[in-house]
């Protein structure tokens, strides 16, 4: 009899034992998965306080604001997707900011009058542990302007001051007489002076010559508005036979469906008085 009752004793034992073992493993299991938090994708905001889309029949581009964060801090990989393929065709460097796109203008939805009047484009971002997110964003032209030669009229005239041979001398001014306004995303403006080198002007002092307003602060060249052409720390023309002839070239820049395109060539003559 006592052998029996030893048995069952031990046989309780053990089950018990048994039983608290998996109690625990499943106790631990649990906490296991309470402390795990997901991977969180990241968070996209696109709304635009400003901007502006110029079209011609070949062109939509302008620049467009983006902003974008990971909950978790990781690495985010983010751009615009224009044709909504799901790979993105304008990738950004920073989580906050403006970044110049341009589609194909026959892409967009037209107007009653056929011109591009609005289209859906998309921003992707990835975080490092490939949490993926995309909003979807509609955009409007606001402008539409013919490309064609002819369309477009410019008038020039010397810049003011005295030329030497320091770097940084006003040229000559260029303004637009006709035209329905040109995007400064898609506009390249390159000049010669005495049928020297060419030069791509820029904005921002980082080339040999500047193209001052209305550039610098406006989206778009538009009629009556008026440039300035200057030196950027390279001696164009000093002024040693009288001045110099500058001829300007102002070309509409190109994407995959067309190439670059001259609008027009002003010859102009910078007086060294």
């Amino acid at each position: 009899m006592n052998q029996i009752r030893t048995f069952n004793v031990l046989t309780l034992a053990s089950i018990l034992l048994l039983a608290g073992c998996f109690g625990m493993g499943d106790s631990a299991e649990a906490s296991d998965d309470h402390d795990h938090t997901p991977n969180a994708a990241p968070v996209i905001s696109l709304y635009q306080p400003n901007y502006e889309i110029n079209c011609d029949e070949t062109i939509c581009a302008g620049e467009l604001f983006h902003a974008v964060v990971d909950p978790d801090g990781d690495v985010i990989t983010s751009g615009w997707d224009t044709d909504l393929d799901g790979t993105i065709d304008f990738p950004v460097t920073i989580n906050r900011g403006y970044t110049n796109i341009s589609m194909n203008s026959a892409d967009w939805e037209e107007d009653e009058d056929g011109n591009p009047s609005w289209t859906t484009i998309a921003f992707i971002a990835v975080d490092a542990n490939d949490a993926a997110t995309a909003e979807l964003h509609t955009i409007t032209s606001e402008y539409y302007y013919q490309s064609s030669t002819g369309t477009f009229t410019f008038n020039d005239r010397d810049a003011a001051g005295t030329m030497g041979e320091t770097m940084d001398d006003a040229l000559v001014h260029v303004q637009m007489t006709q035209g329905d306004g040109l995007s400064w995303a898609v506009l390249k403006v390159s000049i010669v002076v005495d049928g020297g080198a060419s030069y791509t002007c820029s904005t921002d002092a980082t080339n040999e010559c500047t193209i001052g307003e209305p550039a610098e602060g406006d989206n778009t060249w538009d009629t009556s508005e008026e440039i300035t052409i200057s030196e950027s720390g390279t001696d164009l023309c000093n002024g040693a036979n009288g001045g110099c002839e500058v001829v300007v070239t102002i070309t509409r820049l190109g994407n995959d469906a067309a190439d670059d395109k001259v609008i027009a060539t002003v010859t102009a003559y910078a007086d060294a008085n």
